[in-house]
């Protein structure tokens, strides 16, 4: 399958960034719609990316904008929602899936890419895992009406400008000696964002993984509360990481959703009812890529200066042969 023109939705943010850099070193011209040139700002300077400006959300946009695609990338995801109805999570992630695939049909787009999440489930615990969940089986419905299709279900994803990892820090630094974590014994397995743009440029023409759904995670699996205390220690913060309750965790939930920028909703609090964990072989794996550790990468953004030296050589030491 020969591809040279792409598609990305959602493609100016964390994952969309990194896998536009991979695909441009591959060859591929780009077309990156979004709603506002300066959201895509960092990406002016890529060869060969035409950034457009649209209305996503507008069916005959999408179409007309297809015409010129050889395959799409979607990427469009929102983690929370300014209103606990699933409206705006059904609006992002269902009904512009569903757009985007009647485009691609209609159009004749010979390949579809499309990210979902760990547990997304039409019958999951919330509305992100939900609308994530019908996102995913209106993908595959399109691939059984003849556009190849592969599905990829990271778990929480860590990397430089990471809203994880970086999100923890700026808590903690914030919190006074004591930080109250909910879902603390959720588990999660950190993948690296480098090895999940790896993984769509590896799948854009393999058709192997046609109709297929990748679980991707990290070489590790860890709880919340590993995760935050492994974060403090990168960032040498004296504050303490300790689990609540149930009850706490829903006051918890409660509270941080109206603190500017979301860090925790009630909606995030259902999703972590369930482990984040690949079920069966990774993903990563099975598609040729060795999975990279938080290790070789978080103490890079995270660590101090005099951290980040001692880790690099630390880091050459190891490669050195005997």
């Amino acid at each position: 399958m020969r591809i040279e023109s792409i598609g990305i939705f959602g493609g100016t943010g964390f994952v969309g960034t990194t896998l536009a850099n991979a695909l441009v070193a591959q060859g591929m011209c780009l077309r990156i719609f979004t709603r506002s040139r300066n959201h895509a700002r960092h990406l002016w300077p890529l060869p060969n990316t035409q950034i457009i400006e649209m209305d996503v959300h507008d069916a005959s946009n999408i179409t007309a904008q297809l015409e010129h695609c050889d395959a799409v990338i979607n990427l469009a995801g929102i983690l929370n929602e300014k209103r606990d109805d699933g409206a705006e999570f059904r609006r992002v992630h269902t009904n512009l899936t569903r757009s985007i695939v009647t485009a691609c049909l209609n159009t004749g787009v010979r390949r579809y890419l499309h990210m979902s999440a760990i547990n997304a489930d039409p019958l999951g615990p919330s509305y992100y895992l939900r609308t994530k969940g019908d996102a995913e089986n209106i993908a595959m419905a399109a691939h059984d009406e003849g556009l190849p299709t592969t599905v990829f279900r990271p778990s929480v994803m860590f990397g430089p400008n990471d809203d994880f990892f970086n999100r923890f820090a700026q808590l903690l630094r914030f919190s006074p000696g004591v930080f109250p974590l909910a879902c603390a014994r959720a588990k999660f397995q950190p993948v690296f964002v480098g090895d999940v743009a790896k993984a769509f440029v590896c799948a854009l023409t393999n058709r192997s993984t046609f109709g297929l759904r990748y679980d991707l995670g990290g070489p590790e699996v860890k709880t919340l509360l590993e995760i935050v205390r492994y974060t403090a220690r990168l960032i040498k913060s004296k504050t303490i990481a300790v689990s609540v309750g149930p009850v706490l965790s829903k006051i918890q939930a409660n509270i941080f959703e109206y603190v500017p920028g979301k860090p925790f909703s009630r909606d995030n609090l259902r999703s972590a009812s369930q482990h984040s964990i690949c079920r069966g072989e990774n993903g990563l794996v099975q598609l040729g890529i060795d999975p990279t550790s938080i290790d070789e990468v978080v103490p890079t953004y995270l660590g101090d200066k005099f951290e980040r030296m001692r880790y690099y050589k630390f880091r050459s030491n190891a490669r050195r042969t005997p």
